[in-house]
């Protein structure tokens, strides 16, 4: 089936990519970021399907500056898609790093083991193909890398306090077989104010012991610090979720909704006051109701801990979800709910942030973070591109 095509599908994502660009725009107006954007794409742009959502972005004036991934393999897909701007690459596996030269995706760099190995490699390069033979990136020239310092996520990085232990490697090593075209860090709370400063001071302190003009593209912000506090923007953004639809804040500026999750009525049934629903019978018909079964459950993504606890939305009418989420339905009480009958469409995941299906309201009844809800979402789910950016 054209996955465009959700007349007669079961369940499916509606994106609307309009939203995501206004997104765009509007974090990228609250950083002024000195050179662009970075947007990550990872995870398959967050599960709402990256070739589409970059070429929203392409489509931009200016657009980003690049992108950023996880793995090679999510680099691999945006140079099939025929991106040409520079890919970051966060966590490349040493035996990946082959690849991503092949690749010409630059990775994040953030020990003297990974700086030895992109440098041997880059040597390599030079002495297949000689100096001076094209101008692509990695091809006849130094391969870039960005360079990650450790203020104190302690996942990965540089320590940001020690640098007479690596500074004149990483010096010499661009001096002669690489190119040092970005410096960054990555705040552990980027929604509290207090630790994110911090992380900056230590960041700042850190580059100052740098050579004048060392340390290329200077980035910090993703998508919690770049639209709350423009004052750690600096060269570059990393906006991740808020372009998607989703923050991970209280208190601070909202994105417009961009991810729509709905499912079809399979069938509607009179039950019996004492009726049962679903697996375990967890839950038990106080009256005589009048249930309807929604073709979606948790293979396609929906989280089972919405059991007995969440909603869908006919409209603007909520209708329970009663039992347990299954893998392919859901059983939701509409008795008080006059009109739905097989062939319906309700959404289960989606609208406006305070309504009862909201990607905030649904992650927090899964005790859960807005993040885990879009990247769950099953490929199963055919994904359909709305607004003016998938014209």
């Amino acid at each position: 089936m054209d996955i465009r095509d959700t007349d007669t599908a079961r369940a499916w994502v509606e994106v609307d990519l309009g939203a995501l660009v206004a997104n765009y725009d509007d974090i990228t107006q609250r950083a002024q970021p000195r050179v662009g954007v970075l947007p990550v794409v990872k995870a398959d742009a967050y599960g709402l399907g990256v070739r589409s959502v970059v070429a929203a972005l392409e489509a931009l004036d200016p657009p980003p500056w690049g992108y950023g991934v996880a793995s090679v393999s999510e680099g691999a897909e945006l140079r099939e898609a025929g991106i040409e701007r520079p890919v970051l690459a966060f966590f490349c596996t040493p035996e990946e790093l082959e690849l991503a030269a092949g690749l010409q995706l630059t990775p994040t760099i953030g020990d003297e083991e990974g700086l030895s190995r992109w440098r041997e490699i880059a040597a390599r390069l030079v002495r297949r193909q000689g100096q001076g033979q094209g101008q692509g990136r990695g091809r006849g020239r130094r391969l870039p890398f960005h360079l990650e310092i450790d203020t104190g996520i302690g996942r990965a990085g540089f320590a940001y306090d020690s640098t007479e232990r690596w500074l004149a490697a990483v010096l010499e090593a661009s001096a002669e077989d690489l190119e040092w075209e970005g410096t960054f860090t990555h705040f552990h709370s980027g929604t509290a104010e207090g630790s994110t400063a911090e992380q900056w001071e230590r960041f700042a302190a850190c580059r100052a012991e740098f050579p004048a003009g060392a340390g290329g593209h200077v980035h910090a912000s993703a998508s919690g610090p770049a639209s709350r506090w423009p004052q750690y923007s600096a060269d570059l953004i990393r906006p991740g979720l808020f372009l998607y639809g989703g923050v991970d804040w209280v208190e601070g500026p909202r994105p417009s909704p961009v991810a729509t999750v709905r499912a079809r009525v399979v069938g509607v049934r009179e039950v019996p006051a004492g009726w049962t629903a679903s697996y375990g019978a967890t839950y038990t018909a106080p009256r005589r109701s009048r249930w309807a079964t929604l073709a979606i459950g948790y293979g396609d993504g929906l989280r089972r801990e919405l059991s007995n606890a969440g909603f869908v939305r006919f409209g603007q009418r909520d209708a329970p979800i009663v039992g347990r989420v299954c893998m392919d339905v859901i059983v939701v009480d509409v008795t008080d709910l006059e009109g739905v009958e097989a062939g319906d469409v309700a959404t289960v995941i989606g609208g406006p942030h305070d309504g009862s299906t909201s990607l905030s309201r649904v992650a927090a009844l899964c005790d859960t973070i807005e993040y885990e809800i879009l990247t769950g979402l099953a490929p199963r789910l055919p994904r359909r591109y709305v607004g003016a950016a998938s014209d």
